[in-house]
């Protein structure tokens, strides 16, 4: 009975680590957030990249990276990214898997600008 206990409390130890997130297209400030390329016109002013720390007092959400992607956009003139990739930091295993630690967090996006005809 011990042995079955203790191998039903490893696999549910070991099935709480998975974690899922989800982020729908909206706005973040001025920058309007897309998922693929929008019907409007548009101008491509380049790609924006930003990564998290690995400390806990770095924020790791992927509405975090995106805040941070559009903040980046927005220096650059963008009216709207286009997400490519957004990988939130996690804690979990490192490396060769004896150490652990927080992953950092990576995104990036694709500026645009809309042309002139299409505002």
């Amino acid at each position: 009975m011990k042995k079955i206990f203790f191998s039903i409390f490893i696999a549910a130890l070991f099935m709480g680590c998975a974690s899922t997130a989800s982020t729908v297209a909206g706005q973040v400030g001025n920058i309007e957030v897309l998922y693929s390329a929008p019907e409007k016109d548009y101008e491509e002013l380049g790609l924006v990249t930003t990564q998290t720390g690995q400390t806990i007092f770095h924020k790791k959400s992927a509405d975090d990276i995106i805040m941070k992607l559009s903040e980046e956009a927005a220096a650059m003139g963008a009216d709207a990214i286009i997400i490519r990739t957004v990988k939130e930091g996690k804690l979990g295993f490192k490396g060769d898997g004896l150490s652990t630690g927080y992953d950092r967090g990576y995104g990036e996006a694709l500026a645009i600008r809309f042309t002139e005809s299409d505002l």
